[in-house]
């Protein structure tokens, strides 16, 4: 700038002193913290990040604080876990009408009086039909001036109705004195309610927050250099702000510290008090959050929930299921793993921690490795310190027992047999006890700083011994690690079959599947352009993109020639299943999980049936049960995905880079800390100076809405579907639209043969007609030419028709501000009353050519449909498509498929895009899914059989080979010694 001529530019450090000195104003911290098991690491603490949440006029706007009752569910406050399972005490605890009377703060568990002079008690707040309510108990005033509370039964009234709070009571003279035969506690012992205290009249709300942790590497070349990396989301947002990178917040990354030491230092902020600016009240207030989910890959959730590895007897971190692999062959055993079997409890975890501690202290290290594969469960904080324990104990019991240094219990020598052993098992435990009261007081700089008369100075604690994911409020980990369908279904299912059909495939094999493949229709989904020659070029090293366009079209394409039966079957049972997953909103919860169960229940036994073996090989088979309890939880499967996280990855990547290595944790956290002032400065953000709250000025807070290269780089989009209009209009460019009179559209139709009798819209007759580029949808889909969309039935308003958009028009009169003046022309299709046997999907015929034309505002949702190649047996031809390159079409050509004719379709019912409105759209008979096997038991039981032949036979080939193979290790290492 200097070199500009821009005069009174700062110096660079200047500016860096400046730029330091507002995060520290903005209140973002990056804070040192060493473990438990003595690494170092730097944080940005999640209560400081949350807090700019508040201060946000983008973010804030967007926050729910409520949970909320619907009979749709799309967030996860509208899901179990928010709405019924939390304690009162993680909720926001009160509520005001902020608009005519913010400052008369209604407490839960507190007396307060309605408008028609009747009294409640609050005990929680909810939205129900969108707007405000309260859950309360009702409360008789008697004459004897004692309350009579009814807590044998809960009401639901508006908040508005809510007029004296218990402030208002207690000025008025009121006796608080109350009798409850359903509560032994006294409900005077609760009012005032206890945070008013802390609150001083500041309102008080708590947020939930979701809490993701992996391992990513800090480079951006092949070689990987390995960091744990944390982030949070705020739960309290919309799913349709959270897919955006601009609301993740980066908490910390250490190259040396694992999840749980971070998650340890993570939780110190959960449930504490925290003063913010709201800049929707426009006042300080205080809340405290909660962890709700930990969203990640299933490696991670095992480890977050002190899981053992995926080769452990019970591998699941939900539930105890598993065994010996005898026992998983059995019919019992084999059984239990398509089903979810005793769900784990942190309790139940923590018992086995302890008690794998106690065995380390004996020095034995089979003994606690028997432990861990047994249960199934292994504590990376806990093994810490049973390596070091186990060698403590041999050494202290070899002191013991060496003749020089003998116990003086073992001096006697008429100590012999039994006697001797119980002898040395007494020594042995007088160890134990030892040891483990060293262990209780590791590590001392953090035993130093517990009070006196804590109970935790003589008993282990969580994030010191073990897991402090443990002994958090409102979490547990076993359940709240919900199944993530990008690793789980993408990366997981989707990888193994497609492994399986494509493994023994030779080039023309691939090239006709390519061919294939490429000649899908893209209309109506979501995915990026195909690349089907990349697919089978690098099938073995695909993305989640390339599976997720697999599991929509590939069916579509397989035949005989390249996959067999059984394959088709799982490739069919896996696609259904997929669109139901990937559904953004539930209507009908228990029909939803009522198919769900059905669809899952058949993915598992097409698999069995083409490997018996491949759902104990593989733990991703046997978590897909445990979806329907984390939809009931959490509501929508995509509403706890983790690709928003894994993009994220590649902000931290380029800090990483940028840094100079010596300090990473401490650099990167720095460098994001003032990412994030400067993204909240830009958003209109307001930060406290000097006991008041400031806001930058208007050029800097219009800077992020009026440059949209900014947005891009923040990550940062405008979700406003109120500025999408359903039955807008879009007129093809000057270059490529056509002008036309109806009469000049009905001989363009004529000459398709069509059989139609479409009459000119007589309020406009005589008018030119120009040819539009898209129509928007009442689902808010932009829908062109060729599109398959639903529509209602000119015919029939009361029907919806299926029709494939011919020609959007619009009349090029000034007389153009009427919707009724616009048409879309659709050719129309009808849907059989039966499925396509080998697709098992509803098919789309034309009878003849019959032409409609329907309202812009007639269009309610685009589906993709795809032409029926195979039973039509369109031809693969060598020389069908020309190559581009580099923008040019040049002279060489690619195989590509030639439809045979235009009558034949089937609905796509692997497609993700509206899969819900599609299924409520159609007959319920052409969506129900129906089970593989009436009888699961008995089948399992058959395939449990075969195993019983053939995993002995296979287990023993291992031994012998693994015996040969020590047999050969220890010829060449005598070999050597002898040379």
């Amino acid at each position: 700038m200097r070199e500009c001529g821009t005069p009174n530019v700062p110096t660079f450090s200047a500016l860096r002193k400046l730029q330091s000195q507002l995060t520290r104003e903005v209140g973002i911290k990056t804070e040192p913290h060493t473990s438990a098991l003595g690494n170092q690491f730097y944080m940005n603490h999640p209560l400081d990040l949350l807090a700019l949440d508040w201060a946000n006029p983008l973010v804030r706007k967007h926050i729910q604080v409520y949970p909320e009752v619907t009979s749709v569910i799309k967030e996860v406050w509208q899901a179990d876990k928010w709405l019924k399972e939390l304690d009162n005490n993680q909720l926001s605890p009160m509520w005001a009408n902020w608009k005519d009377d913010p400052h008369r703060h209604f407490y839960v568990n507190e007396l307060a009086q309605l408008k028609d002079g009747s009294f409640v008690i609050p005990i929680c707040w909810v939205i129900y039909q969108k707007q405000e309510h309260a859950e309360v108990y009702r409360v008789h005033h008697s004459e004897s001036r004692i309350f009579d509370v009814e807590s044998h039964e809960i009401s639901c009234i508006p908040a508005i109705e809510l007029h004296h709070n218990f402030r208002d009571l207690q000025s008025v003279g009121y006796n608080f004195e109350f009798t409850d035969p359903n509560n032994i506690c006294s409900w005077k012992d609760f009012m005032p309610n206890p945070i008013r205290k802390v609150a001083k009249d500041r309102p008080v709300f708590c947020l939930r927050f979701m809490a993701w942790c992996d391992d990513v590497s800090g480079n951006v070349s092949k070689q990987y250099n390995a960091h744990m990396n944390m982030y949070i989301t705020n739960a309290n947002l919309p799913h349709q702000n959270l897919s955006q990178e601009y609301f993740v917040r980066f908490c910390s990354t250490s190259p040396h510290t694992t999840s749980l030491e971070q998650f340890d230092a993570m939780v110190k902020d959960v449930g504490k008090w925290k003063e913010a600016y709201d800049c929707f009240l426009e006042t300080e207030i205080l809340f405290q959050i909660f962890v709700h989910g930990l969203p990640a890959d299933n490696p991670q959730q095992a480890e977050s929930s002190s899981g053992a590895s995926l080769n452990s007897s019970a591998n699941c971190r939900y539930d105890t299921a598993g065994g010996t692999k005898e026992y998983k062959e059995t019919n019992e055993g084999y059984n239990s793993l398509f089903n979810t079997g005793t769900p784990r409890t942190p309790f139940s975890t923590v018992q086995i921690i302890e008690e794998q501690i106690q065995v380390a202290c004996l020095g034995v290290q089979d003994a606690v490795r028997i432990i861990q594969t047994c249960t199934g469960t292994k504590d990376k904080i806990a093994q810490f310190w049973i390596d070091k324990l186990i060698p403590m104990a041999r050494e202290k019991q070899k002191l013991r027992f060496q003749a020089l240094t003998s116990d003086a219990h073992l001096n006697n020598p008429k100590l012999k047999g039994a006697e001797l052993d119980a002898a040395k098992l007494a020594i042995k435990k007088e160890i134990q006890v030892d040891l483990m009261a060293w262990l209780v007081k590791q590590p001392p700089d953090r035993y130093a700083l517990l009070p006196e008369d804590s109970d935790h100075r003589f008993q282990l604690r969580p994030g010191d011994h073990y897991n402090s994911l443990m002994d958090v409020i409102g979490l547990n980990p076993h359940l709240d690690s919900p199944c993530e369908i990008l690793h789980t279904y993408l990366l997981g299912i989707d990888k193994y079959i497609w492994h399986d059909t494509t493994k023994d495939w030779d080039k023309k094999k691939e090239e006709l599947f390519a061919a294939r493949l490429q000649s899908s229709s893209m209309l109506g989904l979501t995915l990026p352009p195909l690349q089907s020659r990349y697919i089978v070029q690098y099938k073995n090293s695909l993305i989640g993109k390339h599976f997720k366009a697999i599991q929509q079209l590939a069916v579509f394409h397989f035949d005989d020639s390249l996959c067999n039966p059984a394959v088709m079957d799982i490739w069919k049972a896996t696609g259904e299943l997929g669109a139901m997953l990937w559904i953004p909103e539930i209507r009908d919860l228990k029909q939803y999980l009522a198919d769900l169960e059905i669809l899952i229940a058949n993915v598992l036994d097409v698999w069995a049936v083409h490997d018996p073996a491949r759902i104990i090989l593989k733990f991703k088979l046997h978590v897909l049960p445990h979806i329907l309890d984390d939809i009931r939880r959490f509501g929508p499967a995509v509403r706890f995905s983790t690709e928003v996280f894994e993009c994220w990855n590649a902000i931290f990547r380029l800090c990483s880079i940028l840094s100079n290595h010596q300090a990473p944790s401490h650099d990167i956290g720095v460098t994001i800390a003032d990412m994030e002032r400067f993204k909240h400065m830009v958003s209109g953000g307001s930060w406290k100076v000097g006991g008041i709250y400031i806001q930058a000025g208007p050029c800097v807070r219009n800077f992020l809405s009026q440059n949209t290269e900014l947005q891009h780089r923040l990550g940062w989009v405008e979700n406003d579907l109120a500025s999408i209009k359903p039955g807008s209009l879009k007129l093809k460019s000057l270059q490529k639209r056509n002008s036309l009179s109806w009469t000049a559209i009905l001989q363009t139709l004529q000459s398709r043969q069509a059989n139609t009798q479409l009459t000119e819209p007589g309020n406009i007759q005589g008018s030119i007609w120009n040819e539009c580029k898209y129509v928007v949808s009442k689902a808010r889909d932009i829908c062109t030419e060729g599109s398959w969309v639903f529509c209602k039935d000119t015919m029939n308003p009361e029907l919806a028709c299926t029709a494939r958009i011919y020609k959007i028009l619009s009349p090029s009169t000034s007389k153009i501000t009427s919707d009724g003046n616009r048409v879309v022309i659709l050719e129309k299709f009808v849907i059989l009353n039966s499925k396509d046997e080998h697709m098992n999907m509803p098919v789309l015929l034309r009878t003849d050519i019959q032409f409609i034309y329907a309202l812009p505002m007639d269009i309610q949702f685009i589906f993709n449909a795809q032409h029926d190649c195979l039973g039509k047996k369109c031809p693969v031809i060598e020389n069908a498509t020309s190559v581009r390159q580099e923008r040019n079409i040049t002279s060489k050509f690619i195989p590509g498929v030639i439809h045979t004719d235009d009558t034949r379709f089937f609905v796509n019912m692997h497609a993700l895009h509206n899969a819900h409105l599609l299924r409520e759209s159609l007959p319920r008979h052409l969506v129900a899914p129906v089970p593989y096997f009436q009888n699961r038991y008995e089948k399992h039981a058959e395939f449990a059989a075969s195993l019983r032949i053939t995993g002995p036979a296979k287990r023993a080939t291992a031994q012998a080979r693994a015996k040969e193979t020590r047999e050969q290790n220890k010829q060449k290492k005598s070999k050597n010694i002898n040379t």
